[in-house]
């Protein structure tokens, strides 16, 4: 079976390590660590059930329940493969033995508010749902913040999920929420006209996910590594192309969520996904507006001319699949 044991892990002292899990493992099983699934991880997902069917290669997906969580493990060799978020960044900055290979995807973030909360302004003293301090959305909204002083809300973590800070506005216990687009579809649905979106950072040309592996992994194991990336590309593409490839791909992920809704909500994200893996906001220009993002978040220390994108990026797998598939 694909996927075996797609479970919560509470905590790193439970996470067992599994063949495939740590630098050392053999090529053919590895082990990626996320948080909990939502629509935007299934290209990857069906990246990683091309990457079994087509390559042999069998994963082993284990949810931790933080962002911090799944960067310390995979930084530990608990796992060869993880998704990254705004954690990553301080992290390698700290020595931790990881580095990017591509991005995942954009901000699928919006900030939703009741009706009456006419614009931003009205968001000052307001309680807002946010993920985590150190989460991807939150570093967001305080770069936005930032640069609006009369706006001061007041926020309230809520890091079980996009659909937990859905529930949360939909059912009064707080004014605003920041979540993915597909929980944003699910408030309108529930609740037409009573709420609206006040801020989209679907458009901010940063890295939202990433795929990260474990250094010493990689030096052992390269064709896997190429192979993973291939097999992610060509999901992503793909997918990108018709929606409808990555519900037929799935498997077992969102089994419980009907092809249509599922589908509904890919093509509200597509925008998010990148049929080039990121390599624009991972090397150049847009590598170091993607880094200068994390020190205006507070996820780096300043000032951000004093970091490289080789320092967070290894493109060489990356690179090579495009060199073959071709650049969009």
């Amino acid at each position: 079976m694909f996927i075996r044991g797609m479970r919560s892990v509470i905590g790193l002292a439970s996470l067992v390590l599994a063949a495939g899990a740590g630098p050392a493992a053999a090529a053919d099983e590895v082990t990626l660590l996320a948080t909990v699934t939502r629509a935007v991880n299934i290209p990857m997902i069906v990246g990683l059930r091309l990457l079994e069917r087509e390559d042999g290669i069998k994963v082993t997906i284990k949810d931790l329940k933080s962002s911090e969580a799944v960067v310390l493990a995979v930084a530990d060799g608990q796992g060869a493969f993880a998704t990254g978020f705004a954690p990553f960044y301080p992290a390698v900055a700290k020595g931790a033995n990881i580095r990017g290979l591509m991005e995942l995807s954009r901000p699928e973030f919006i900030v939703m508010a009741k009706k009456e909360l006419g614009d931003v302004k009205a968001l000052n003293g307001v309680r807002i749902a946010s993920h985590s301090p150190k989460s991807t959305v939150q570093s967001l909204m305080e770069y936005y913040f930032d640069s609006r002083p009369g706006v001061k809300p007041e926020f309230v973590f809520m890091p079980e999920g996009s659909p937990a800070r859905a529930q949360a506005l939909l059912r009064g216990a707080v004014d605003a929420a920041a979540f993915d687009v597909s929980a944003g579809q699910v408030v309108n649905e529930r609740a037409p006209g009573k709420f609206h979106t006040l801020v989209d950072f679907t458009s901010e040309p940063v890295s939202s996910s990433i795929l990260v592996v474990n250094t010493e992994f990689a030096k052992k194991q390269p064709a896997v590594v190429q192979k993973l990336v291939r097999r992610m590309i060509e999901s992503y593409r793909k997918g990108i192309a018709d929606p409808t490839f990555w519900v037929r791909e799935r498997g077992d992920a969102l089994k419980g969520l009907e092809d249509a809704k599922l589908e509904a909500q890919l093509r509200a994200l597509v925008k998010v996904f990148d049929a080039n893996g990121g390599l624009e906001r991972m090397q150049g220009a847009g590598a170091r507006q993607n880094l200068a993002f994390q020190v205006a978040a507070g996820n780096l220390e300043g000032p951000a001319a004093k970091w490289n994108p080789e320092q967070f990026f290894d493109l060489g797998a990356l690179q090579a699949t495009l060199k073959d598939f071709g650049k969009r």
